[in-house]
């Protein structure tokens, strides 16, 4: 069976780290991966995070921005 996602272009070792006042957690991302030309994320970009229990996986998105229209 073929799979339907394309390859993965850099893949870096990541760590998680927990704010020592509150229950969130911090995700780094390897400067190898956030050097490649591929990689779309910029410092203060939004993004939506979900996780997929089957894959035990996280995903990140883009969040859609609203227009000044879609606010109204």
């Amino acid at each position: 069976m073929m799979s339907c996602c394309l390859p993965f272009v850099l893949v870096g070792e990541a760590k998680i780290y927990k704010h020592p006042k509150a229950d969130t957690l911090y995700l780094t991302i390897p400067s190898k991966v956030v050097q490649d030309s591929t990689f779309i994320f910029k410092k203060g970009d939004r993004v939506k995070i979900k996780y997929d229990p089957e894959k035990r996986a996280i995903i990140v998105e883009p969040k859609e921005e609203k227009t000044k229209r879609q606010k109204e």
